[in-house]
């Protein structure tokens, strides 16, 4: 290289900054170059792909099959690998070239040069309860007014939880100390139907089956959250890679449509 790429000492030799870059592009060719040999692989009897989606747990609810019935509709034979995880498991692993697309929350901070991303819908807050909370019949609540209420959030590592404390923070209200911390939405929405304690959801995290018939009430200056999907910005995407983009855009305009109609419903029913 021309370079040092260790740094020796008595305690042995240790990877440098630049041994570090050089370790992630060969990762990265390592991954494609296995891809590649998927895809002639594949391609030889018939079968597109393979493809790998990175989602976050607010996605694989409900827009990532909405999205799949899209997709494989019509499709005759597809290899599709699809990754729960939180944004920074899912984000260095796209960079790495071991997946293909994510799908999650829009990056509130500068995303990594080497990544492209394109927004497809907002998503708006509420306050989710049980329904014999004491929340339950209010028709909009404040993050000032639950200062002392018993919670259920979720834990680091995630765009998600980002954006929640930055709520807080303009709220002016501390983050919980009286918690239950987990990332399962299907949890939270379980603990928080069952207790008394109360949690952070969104109007895609809701519009799912809601089993548990978790109650959400508007939470005034809770603002919205942008849902995006990301791709690395070197690579010239697969047509099946291209047909999960367009029906992502195609589906996250009716999922805008739909959040402005019940927008328009909730602002007149409570001026009424």
């Amino acid at each position: 290289m021309g370079f040092p790429v260790l740094t020796r000492s008595r305690r042995g030799s240790e990877v440098n900054e630049y041994g570090k870059s050089l370790l992630q592009g060969a990762r990265t060719l390592e991954a494609l170059l296995s891809q590649i040999a998927e895809q002639v692989r594949l391609k030889r009897v018939g079968v597109s792909g393979p493809l790998r989606i990175g989602a976050t747990p607010s996605m694989t609810l409900k827009f990532m099959p909405d999205l799949m019935g899209r997709v494989l509709q019509g499709v005759e034979a597809v290899q599709i690998h699809i990754t729960e995880g939180l944004d920074d498991q899912l984000i260095p692993a796209l960079q790495l070239g071991e997946l293909d697309l994510v799908l999650g929350a829009a990056s509130n901070t500068s995303l990594p040069g080497d990544l492209v991303e394109e927004g497809l819908f907002d998503d708006s807050f509420g306050i989710g309860v049980g329904s014999k909370s004491n929340w339950a019949r209010r028709r909009s609540v404040t993050l000032a007014e639950l200062k002392d209420a018993a919670w259920v959030v979720p834990g680091p590592g995630s765009a998600y939880r980002r954006h929640l404390e930055a709520l807080f923070l303009t709220a002016g209200v501390p983050w919980p100390q009286n918690s239950v911390v987990s990332n399962s939405l299907a949890l939270v929405e379980s603990i928080v139907t069952l207790t008394d304690r109360v949690t952070v959801v969104t109007r895609l995290q809701t519009s799912m089956n809601n089993f548990w018939r978790m109650r959400v009430v508007p939470l005034r200056g809770g603002g919205r959250r942008t849902l995006s999907i990301k791709w690395r910005r070197a690579d010239q995407l697969s047509e099946l890679a291209i047909r999960v983009l367009g029906a992502a855009h195609e589906l996250a305009s009716g999922y805008q449509d739909a959040e402005r109609r019940l927008a328009r419903r909730e602002s007149h029913n409570s001026s009424v």
